[in-house]
């Protein structure tokens, strides 16, 4: 499934935690909840029209481990009716994910990626700016996705596209590819605006393979057409001539976390902000790319 993916919250996350979506609800966007139950009596995940449940609440999501149930139903100036049916796949003290699709007539559930219940619209969609959590469970992740986000396939390089919907705390870019034989170095960068060469650049991702003493990835920006301090720590390097690799930028509130072939590779704090500021993503270099996506 091709999807664009904005991690507003990861790690440990405090409960209640309330998050605004970063858009408007619609055929195709997800919001999805990975946490781990508590051993009290449950916990709920609520889309609401203001940060917590004093608002109006379109879809209260409330799994109850004192009754084996999970209760779903709305508030527009008073509860409305409780719809229970179906199992209950919560344990205490268990990992879970809850993904919440949203389609034209309902949200649609799955609960560890499978298919749990439709909870038909009572109010609409649009009314929606937050999902809050309450309870007695722990969060690691709140993320927001869109089903129809694109996938590049094969694009030519030096490639430049822009950051469907924007960068935001959480954005997940993904970018495959293959050195050249004989690759000298190629580069990945977040830049504010179109043009690499006349704009600020937040994240400049300098893969050397055989450039000054090879086998280094140095990061820093470009701000105001000044290049900044350049890092370069690294434990291992993972870029090989006509070897498959894929690279993964997290954005995240103090900076990007990347990794390579599933690989935690490095941390680049923020230099330009606001991370929305960064709004394309340049390649060029000696390298093909196979597949550029952003969740």
């Amino acid at each position: 499934m091709s999807e664009e993916e904005q991690v507003v919250a990861a790690g440990e996350i405090p409960v209640p935690h309330s998050a605004p979506l970063p858009f408007g609800l619609s055929d195709g966007k997800e919001i999805i909840v990975d946490g781990v139950a508590g051993h009290g009596e449950g916990f709920s995940i609520n889309l609401c029209d203001g940060p917590d449940l004093n608002s109006q609440t379109a879809f209260h999501f409330n799994p109850r481990f004192n009754q084996n149930e999970v209760v779903r139903t709305h508030n527009a100036g008073g509860w409305g009716a409780e719809e229970k049916q179906g199992a209950f796949p919560f344990f205490r003290g268990s990992g879970y994910q809850v993904k919440i699709v949203v389609k034209d007539h309902a949200y649609q559930v799955f609960v560890n990626n499978s298919f749990f219940c439709d909870f038909n619209h009572r109010v609409p969609k649009e009314m929606v700016r937050y999902v809050f959590v309450t309870g007695d469970t722990s969060l690691s992740r709140v993320s927001f996705a869109d089903q129809y986000a694109p996938v590049i396939n094969n694009p030519p390089v030096p490639f430049t596209t822009a950051i469907p919907g924007g960068m935001y705390p959480g954005r997940m870019i993904f970018i495959s590819g293959v050195p050249n034989f004989g690759a000298d170095r190629f580069s990945v960068n977040l830049v504010c605006g179109g043009d690499f060469d006349a704009c600020d650049v937040a994240l400049h991702m300098d893969n050397r393979l055989a450039y000054g003493n090879g086998n280094t990835v140095v990061r820093t920006h470009k701000q105001g057409g000044n290049w900044g301090a350049e890092e370069s720590f690294q434990n291992f390097f993972p870029f090989s001539p006509n070897a498959q690799f894929e690279i993964m930028i997290l954005a995240e509130p103090s900076g990007y976390k990347i990794a390579v072939n599933n690989q935690h590779f490095c941390e680049f704090a923020h230099r330009i902000q606001p991370v929305q500021r960064a709004d394309h993503v340049h390649v060029r270099g000696d390298v093909r790319l196979t597949q550029v996506r952003f969740q």
